[in-house]
């Protein structure tokens, strides 16, 4: 049968009590240990000094990035035109309601009266109603609720959904989202 297994004890140390029969061998931590160990600290404070030397930092990063998108969207807005290319084309007129019932009619419904966005055919607009001003506020979006719109659709369409728009037959009583305007009463 197999023969019956024989612990070989390490050595004891002398003067070290043997505990369970187990003594500890006091070997030395190995060179390349110590090398590595001592060196990484060398590193990390060397690091650390060139790190606070440098003049760069997560803030200044970001500032950087932050001027360089400004300078795209400067560059961007200087290629849009400043008034709508398609106002009284029937046919743009046409391919802006595909665009607005596909798009816009879910928050300001297919008339354009308002629902959780506010209403596009009152006199009120809270960032202006210029060509300009609703191109941006489509493509590029508004706080509180307008995401931008820019780079799903392209300005094209865009334009192309604003000369729909003005095509609305528009109302002289504030609609949603105008100041002191009665909350809208929900759709059956």
């Amino acid at each position: 049968m197999s023969e019956p297994f024989h612990e070989i004890p390490e050595l004891s140390q002398a003067g070290e009590p043997v505990r369970d029969g187990i003594g500890e061998e006091d070997n030395p931590v190995p060179l390349w240990f110590n090398i590595g160990f001592y060196g990484l600290i060398v590193f990390g404070i060397l690091y650390i000094i060139y790190y606070m030397s440098s003049g760069w930092s997560q803030s200044g990063q970001y500032q950087a990035e932050m001027e360089r998108a400004e300078a795209a969207l400067a560059e961007y807005r200087a290629t849009q035109p400043t008034t709508n290319p398609y106002v009284g084309d029937a046919a743009a007129v046409a391919e802006g309601k595909q665009v607005f019932d596909e798009i816009c009619a879910v928050c300001h419904k297919p008339d354009g009266s308002g629902l959780v966005g506010p209403s596009l055919v009152d006199p009120y607009w809270k960032y202006g109603s210029d060509d300009e001003s609703l191109f941006i506020s489509v493509s590029e979006g508004r706080p509180l609720g307008m995401p931008p719109w820019g780079a799903q659709l392209g300005g094209d369409k865009i334009w192309k959904a604003l000369a729909y728009l003005e095509s609305l037959p528009k109302s002289d009583v504030p609609g949603v989202g105008a100041p002191d305007a009665a909350p809208a009463a929900p759709t059956p």
